[in-house]
């Protein structure tokens, strides 16, 4: 049960309840403003990058940021596969991992995006699923061989790793060795 209100002229409002007194921040101040924006700016923070190749139609993939965390994981768990391919492996999956949603555009019309899914152009986006390997005509549940067949060199796939390694901002010496 609240007893009364304090009103510390700073934006922050005390209540004594049961003799204890808390402080929570008013709706309409400064600092709830700084939450809410930023939780539009991480909502706002994506990429689109163009698949190179692919013409008509053009094939976009959206990106969030790479995560460090993972990244580091998938490349420790493909270095320890002692594969020859760990290193291009590990670059599929930072792909799969930032992946927001990939679609099309026709005629050079990108305010209509479409998706991929076979027979439903206005749906929502693939990913490197099933269903885009469905509609690559693909027979695979890897998510690393569909990046494989939408990217059509492995070059074209690291070049794109590696744009969306630079726009993330965490690329250092290190992590350039690694790669």
């Amino acid at each position: 049960m609240v007893d009364f209100k304090i009103d510390e002229g700073n934006g922050t409002v005390s209540v004594e309840a049961a003799g204890v007194v808390e402080s929570a921040i008013e709706p309409s101040t400064p600092l709830l403003s700084l939450r809410n924006r930023r939780t539009q700016i991480v909502n706002e923070l994506y990429t689109d990058i163009k698949v190179p190749r692919w013409d008509e139609p053009e094939i976009y993939v959206r990106f969030k940021p790479v995560s460090a965390t993972k990244l580091n994981a998938n490349i420790e768990k493909r270095r320890k596969m002692n594969t020859g391919d760990w290193s291009y492996l590990a670059n599929a999956d930072m792909l799969i991992d930032s992946c927001v949603g990939i679609y099309a555009v026709v005629d050079g019309d990108h305010d209509n995006r479409l998706s991929l899914r076979l027979n439903d152009p206005n749906g929502s986006w693939t990913k490197f699923d099933h269903e885009l390997a469905d509609a690559l005509g693909l027979e695979t549940t890897r998510a690393t061989d569909v990046v494989s067949a939408l990217f059509l060199t492995e070059g074209d796939m690291i070049d794109v790793a590696n744009k969306l390694f630079r726009w993330s901002n965490i690329a250092n010496n290190e992590a350039d060795e690694t790669f």
